[in-house]
């Protein structure tokens, strides 16, 4: 797809939960500065994106799973995140431990299909906290709606929130009474393939989530933020 100045075609997977938010800046820098004829795009899961890449239906993706185990690929950091406590904004009970949070509300959390959901329940494993009641979705958007309305409580890094901030979803963010949980945001791509594409798309990803967050969510979530490797 490598023209001498410019890129016939582009396919580019993105986590779902920035997809939204990534796409028109992504389309602008691809367009503008490496001259990019076709693009195609994927909003998706990390397991979407690791068929797309093994079946070179993509040419890079922006995930949560950097595939350490697939040859091939140079990765390039996009960002580290905390995981915040993401509360109902009308809830005023306990917020100094997850237990007694869970005595008021239920955990509303992604799925063990999805990347982010088995981390999480790994984490809560090493924690020994034990999940009285559950609810469980795959979407960022499912699980913030849970919460905005009343019927439970979250453990969601900054982008994961994005989609329900920008919808005015009513939360109530803090930070995790809990340490150790993170996640970490990497753009893969086929090695030597697009010259230095993905470097530019990773530092680009990086910027406008990290605006976008602190526009939305303030000093609490843009804290919680490092763009640094």
């Amino acid at each position: 797809h490598v023209g001498q100045n410019s890129l016939t075609l582009l396919r580019l997977g993105i986590q779902a939960s920035i997809a939204t938010t990534l796409t028109p800046g992504l389309i602008d820098l691809a367009q503008r500065v490496f001259h990019v004829e076709d693009i195609t795009l994927h909003a998706g899961q990390s397991g979407n994106h690791e068929h797309l890449l093994r079946t070179k239906q993509a040419d890079l993706a922006i995930t949560s799973n950097p595939f350490l185990d697939m040859d091939g690929l140079e990765r390039h950091h996009v960002l580290t995140e905390k995981y915040l406590l993401v509360l109902p904004a009308s809830y005023d009970g306990p917020t100094d431990s997850l237990e007694a949070v869970q005595q008021c509300l239920p955990l509303v959390r992604f799925g063990d299909t999805t990347n982010a959901g088995r981390q999480i329940a790994q984490h809560l494993r090493r924690l020994r906290f034990e999940s009285e009641r559950v609810i469980q979705a795959d979407r960022s958007s499912m699980v913030t709606s849970c919460v905005s309305a009343g019927q439970g409580f979250s453990l969601l890094t900054p982008t994961l929130l994005i989609d329900g901030m920008v919808e005015n979803m009513k939360l109530r963010l803090l930070e995790l009474p809990v340490s150790g949980l993170s996640r970490t945001l990497t753009l893969v791509a086929r090695k030597g393939e697009l010259q230095n594409l993905p470097k530019a798309f990773a530092e680009a990803a990086g910027r406008i989530l990290l605006k976008q967050i602190e526009e939305q969510m303030g000093d609490i979530a843009g804290l919680s933020v490092d763009r640094r490797r």
